[in-house]
C-alpha cells in the first residue's frame, strides 16, 4: 500500500497519461487534411498516422502492465512519459510523412508502457472503496474529455496559422505537459514493490506482440486494402499466434510461472462482461467520431475549426453527467449506465435521420449535447466495473488487458464501420446513413450486455481473490 500523503495531487500528476494519451488518438482526425497537404501524401498514408500510433499502443499494453509490476510502477510511468514527450516532439519536427508514421509508432509505444501502471498507482493510492470509486470516475471523466478535446484541438491548430505548418501544434502542445510530469513524478510519486522472484516473460511477450501486432496492423489496412492476399496472411498468423500464446501463458498460469497474462482473470464473469462492453463501447464512439470529421466537412461544408467548435456542446454534456453520475451510481449502478446508452443512441439516430441534409446543421449543437450527456454517465463508470474483482497485485495487468480491448476495438470499429462507410461512398449510396446504423446497432449491444452484466452476483465492489504470481 502508498502513503496517503498528497494522494489527489499524485492523482493530478497520474491523470497526465492517460490525458495526452488519449488526445493523441483524436487529435489528428481533424488535422488530416492539414497533413495530407503538406506532405502531398496518399489517402492510405494519412490514415497510417492514426493507425501507426494505435498499433504501437494496442501491441505492447499487456508487456507495458507487466513491466511495471516486475521493475516498478513509477519508474515504468516517468520512462514512458519521457518518451512520450520526445516522440511528440519528434512528431513535430517530421520532414516526412513516413519519419511521422514511424515517429507516430513509438508515441503510441510509450503510451503503452505508462497508460497501465496509472490504473495500477491509483489501486495502490487509494485503498479505501469509496475514494477509489472516485479516483477511477476521474480517470475516466479524463478519458472522456481527452476524446474531445483531442477532436477540438486538432481542428482549432490545423485552421488557425499561429505558426506555419501549424497543424504541427498538434504534437508541440505535448511537450511542456510532458515535461512538467516527468518532474512531478520523479519528486512526488512513489515507488510500488518490485517482483524480483521471477522472470520476465519474454516469450509470452514476443508471442502476444506478433498476434497483436499482425491484427491491429491488417485491421487498420483493411479500410483502404479490403481483405487482400497481404491483410488475409496476416489474420491468419495473428490468429495462429494467439491460439499459441494462451496455451502457453495457461499453461504458465497453471504451474504459477509468473506468466505475462495471468488467465485466472478470465475466471471472472463480470470483467469478460466489461470487455465486451469496452470492445463495442469504443468500437462505434471512435468510428463515430471519424465519421463525423469526414461527414460535417466534405458533406456539409463545415470547415476544421467550426467542426472542432461543435464539439465543445459534447464536452459540456459530458461534464455535466459525469458530475451528476458521481452522486447517482452508488443509487443507480448499472442502470445509470444503460440510461447513458441509450441517451448515446438517441443521438446518433437523430444525426443518422437528419445530417445528410445542411438545413440541419443548426442542431447539431443539440445532438452532440445529448450525445455528451450519455457518454458522461456511461464512460467513467466502465473502468470501475472492469476492475472492481480484482485485487491490487493485478491492476496492472487486468488495466493493460482493459485498455488493449480498448484499443483495439478501436481499430476493429474503424476497420468495420470505417470500411462500411468508404467503400458505401465510392458506390455512391448513403454511406452515413449506413455506418451510423452500425454504430447504433453497437450501442445496443452494449446496453443488453449492461442489462446482463447486472443480472450476475458479483457486481458488488468485493475483491474476489486470485491466485498470486510466484
Amino acid at each position: 500500500m502508498m502513503k496517503n500523503t498528497n494522494k489527489w495531487f499524485a492523482l493530478a500528476i497520474i491523470l497526465v497519461a492517460p490525458l495526452l494519451s488519449v488526445i493523441d488518438v483524436y487529435i489528428v482526425n481533424m488535422a488530416l487534411p492539414a497533413i495530407k497537404e503538406q506532405y502531398l501524401t496518399s489517402n492510405s498514408n494519412t490514415e497510417l498516422v492514426i493507425s501507426s500510433y494505435l498499433v504501437g499502443y494496442c501491441v505492447f499494453l499487456v508487456t507495458g502492465g507487466r513491466a511495471g509490476d516486475f521493475f516498478g510502477r513509477k519508474k515504468m510511468y516517468t520512462w514512458g512519459m519521457f518518451f512520450f514527450t520526445l516522440t511528440s516532439a519528434l512528431c513535430g519536427w517530421s520532414l516526412t510523412i513516413y519519419a511521422l508514421i514511424a515517429f507516430r509508432f513509438f508515441q503510441g509505444v510509450s503510451a503503452a508502457i505508462m497508460i497501465p501502471q496509472t490504473l495500477t498507482m491509483i489501486q495502490l493510492y487509494f485503498s479505501e472503496a469509496k475514494e477509489r470509486n472516485m479516483a477511477f470516475g476521474f480517470f475516466g471523466i479524463t478519458l472522456g474529455i481527452a476524446s474531445i478535446m483531442g477532436q477540438y484541438l486538432g481542428g482549432f491548430f490545423a485552421g488557425n496559422a499561429f505558426i506555419e505548418e501549424s497543424w504541427r501544434l498538434i504534437f508541440f502542445i505535448n511537450v511542456p505537459l510532458g515535461i512538467i510530469a516527468v518532474i512531478f513524478s520523479i519528486i512526488f510519486l512513489q515507488e510500488s514493490k518490485q517482483n524480483n522472484e521471477s522472470k520476465f516473460d519474454l516469450t509470452g511477450v514476443w508471442l502476444l506482440v506478433t498476434a497483436l501486432g499482425s491484427l491491429i496492423y491488417s485491421l487498420t489496412k483493411i479500410p483502404e486494402d479490403g481483405l487482400s492476399t497481404e491483410n488475409t496472411i496476416l489474420l491468419a498468423i495473428a490468429g495462429v499466434f494467439f491460439f499459441i500464446f494462451w496455451k502457453n501463458q495457461h499453461a504458465k498460469t497453471k504451474k504459477e510461472k509468473a506468466p505475462l497474462l495471468n488467465t485466472t482473470l478470465f475466471d471472472i464473469k463480470s470483467f469478460n462482461f466489461v470487455l465486451l462492453v469496452v470492445l463495442f463501447f469504443f468500437g462505434a464512439h471512435n468510428s463515430y467520431l471519424l465519421i463525423c470529421a469526414v461527414q460535417f466537412q466534405h458533406k456539409l461544408g463545415i470547415n476544421a475549426l467550426v467542426s472542432s467548435e461543435y464539439f465543445t456542446f459534447n464536452g459540456i454534456g459530458f461534464l455535466i453527467s459525469s458530475m451528476i453520475a458521481f452522486k447517482l451510481l452508488n443509487k443507480m449502478g448499472i442502470k445509470l449506465l444503460i440510461a447513458g446508452c441509450i441517451l448515446m443512441i438517441i443521438s446518433l439516430v437523430m444525426q443518422t435521420l437528419t445530417l445528410h441534409d445542411k438545413a440541419f446543421i443548426s442542431y447539431i449543437p443539440v445532438y452532440l449535447l445529448i450525445y455528451g450527456l450519455g457518454q458522461g454517465a456511461l464512460l467513467p463508470s466502465i473502468l470501475n466495473y472492469a476492475l472492481k474483482k480484482i485485487p491490487s497485485q493485478h491492476a496492472g495487468l487486468a488495466g493493460g488487458v482493459y485498455s488493449t480491448v480498448q484499443q483495439f476495438s478501436s481499430a476493429l470499429g474503424i476497420s468495420v464501420i470505417g470500411s462500411v462507410f468508404f467503400y458505401t461512398l465510392k458506390q455512391g449510396m448513403d454511406g452515413y446513413f449506413i455506418a451510423m446504423s452500425m454504430a447504433v446497432v453497437y450501442l445496443v449491444l452494449v446496453a443488453l450486455l449492461l442489462y446482463r452484466l447486472s443480472l450476475f452476483s458479483d457486481t458488488s465492489l468485493s475483491v474476489e481473490t486470485i491466485k498470486n504470481d510466484k
